[in-house]
């Protein structure tokens, strides 16, 4: 076990969550950007999940990442929850839908293709800060650490959270298979 890779998962993570709790897309893309400069990582949950499909990462290595990840937007909202004595108004993605599924498999192909051909770096967080603005979920540890802090495992949450984030896993994986395919290595 790679203590290092996992704290820089739990950390950047928790980060990325707590500001993206308290400051909006344009606090979540920009901590994301800082972060993915000064520790590397994949952060998100999303690049997590298809860097493991593709075989980049190896599936012991990536479910430590995705646990990190989940436990720092656990603590980032628990945090969160504790500063506001519980009084939050969060929005969890409601209900999977057309455009939401749709909008998460987009956003995990672009932030995967310039994940994968910027080095993982701080133009991911900058593209991050755009997809969020135009409502696309970013960082499925968010909403897990929401439903778990506010105790709303709905099967409806259920779905939207896991299933948006497995479809913005799915976008990332394709892109990946898109840039090795289509692409070839960047000169």
């Amino acid at each position: 076990m790679d203590q290092k890779r996992a704290l820089t998962e739990l950390v950047g993570s928790l980060a990325v969550v707590y500001f993206a709790i308290n400051g909006g897309a344009m606090a979540t893309g920009l901590v994301l950007a800082i972060f993915m400069m000064a520790m590397g990582g994949t952060i998100l949950p999303m690049f997590t999940l298809a860097r493991m499909a593709s075989g980049k990462d190896g599936w012991e290595e990536g479910a430590l990442d995705f646990l990190m990840q989940l436990l720092g937007g656990i603590i980032a909202f628990g945090i969160a929850w504790w500063e506001t004595a519980g009084d939050m108004n969060t929005v969890l993605p409601g209900e999977l839908g057309l455009f939401t599924g749709f909008a998460s498999l987009f956003a995990g192909f672009l932030l995967m293709m310039v994940y994968e051909r910027r080095g993982a770096g701080w133009e991911v967080g900058i593209l991050a800060w755009m997809v969020a603005e135009n409502g696309a979920t970013i960082s499925g540890a968010e909403d897990v650490g929401e439903m778990l802090v506010n105790s709303a495992w709905s099967p409806e949450n259920i779905t939207a959270v896991f299933g948006g984030m497995v479809l913005a896993g799915l976008g990332g994986y394709l892109a990946l298979q898109f840039g090795d395919m289509a692409l070839g290595e960047e000169e």
